[in-house]
């Protein structure tokens, strides 16, 4: 049977490329349990330059398969990132895990910092490597290394990525000991923005939904992640229609198994019409915008595999978009 041929540039809006060893360890665990107990621990002992050099070109490799062909980078050694996307050619929004502990690249936040100053110095004019400010959470960064993250970012008008209310519990913990939630302490940093790009958002309150409107933040969206990690289902339905930009993410390796955006927004979308016993919530044409051109504006490009994003709302209009439900990425020929 003859391939559909399938030309839509897929964006990978959140991941962290590097964890491709760690695909399959520690399942079936909570986000807390399995970070602390089985993920930071092996970052620690086996995580250097050259692993996350030849682990993200692992990464590239399979994410081309897939037909992704930009993505948005938080891990360690990203300098090694830097090379491995330059070497494969593939727009990459690169930023170096901010944590108030050590970590396998930055013994201290203010390293840290000094490192991605650098970093956005190098590549401020490169043709497609970009470099964001990139906080861990805000349950590993303190008050003030979040609030100089951010005023890093405003410094150089980049990219402030962070994962954000992924989990019950990070958010009843900031309401415990903020007496907010996670979207209002961050706010209340001043660490929202346009150029705030939020990973995960599961637990949101509609007074939170108002304020990620107002600040024109863009949400990137993990399903397989927050399904596999239990930690809930994004009310993704509620964003759009707020207004707000949400993309789409894989997370790493570890946590969804597969670096596959078409099968990310299938599920997306199944997952809204079930909660809302309602199959017009997220059509298909509404996917193919969250797996694409939502993810070009997430990661402020404006041209991705020689097209800009009305060239490829056209093709997403031409295109089939129904066949979300019916094939799977390697049944399609990719352009």
């Amino acid at each position: 049977m003859k391939k559909t041929i399938f030309n839509i540039p897929l964006i990978n809006s959140h991941t962290h490329a590097a964890m491709m060893p760690m695909r399959g360890r520690a399942e079936d665990l909570p986000l807390n349990e399995w970070l602390q107990k089985h993920i930071w621990p092996y970052e620690a002992k086996y995580v250097n330059a050259k692993f996350v050099y030849e682990h993200t070109k692992a990464a590239i490799k399979e994410m081309k398969v897939n037909g992704i062909r930009a993505f948005c980078d938080m891990y360690f050694f990203e300098e090694e990132v830097a090379r491995a996307t330059e070497e494969e050619k593939i727009p990459v929004v690169l930023g170096e895990a901010l944590l108030d502990f050590p970590t396998p690249s930055c013994q201290n936040p203010q390293k840290n910092l000094e490192k991605t100053e650098k970093l956005i110095k190098k590549y401020q004019n490169h043709p497609f490597i970009k470099v964001s400010v990139a906080p861990h959470s805000i349950y590993t960064v303190s008050k003030k290394n979040l609030i100089k993250a951010k005023k890093l970012a405003k410094k150089y008008d980049v990219i402030y990525q962070i994962h954000l209310a992924e989990t019950k519990k990070e958010f009843d913990n900031c309401k415990k000991q903020h007496n907010m939630t996670p979207i209002e302490y961050l706010d209340s940093l001043g660490c929202l923005d346009e150029k705030s790009l939020l990973h995960h958002v599961v637990w949101a309150t509609d007074s939170d939904i108002k304020i990620l409107a107002k600040k024109k933040s863009t949400v990137v969206h993990c399903p397989l992640s927050n399904l596999k990690l239990g930690s809930g289902i994004a009310p993704v339905s509620k964003l759009i229609k707020a207004g707000i930009n949400v993309a789409l993410g894989t997370d790493g390796a570890a946590s969804s198994n597969r670096l596959d955006i078409w099968e990310a927004g299938k599920i997306a979308a199944l997952l809204q019409k079930v909660i809302h016993l309602d199959p017009t919530h997220i059509p298909a044409n509404k996917i193919f915008e969250m797996m694409s051109t939502n993810g070009i504006k997430a990661l402020n490009y404006d041209i991705i595999d020689n097209k800009n994003i009305l060239n490829i709302k056209k093709e997403i209009d031409k295109f089939n978009t129904g066949l979300i439900y019916e094939l799977n990425i390697g049944e399609m020929e990719i352009k």
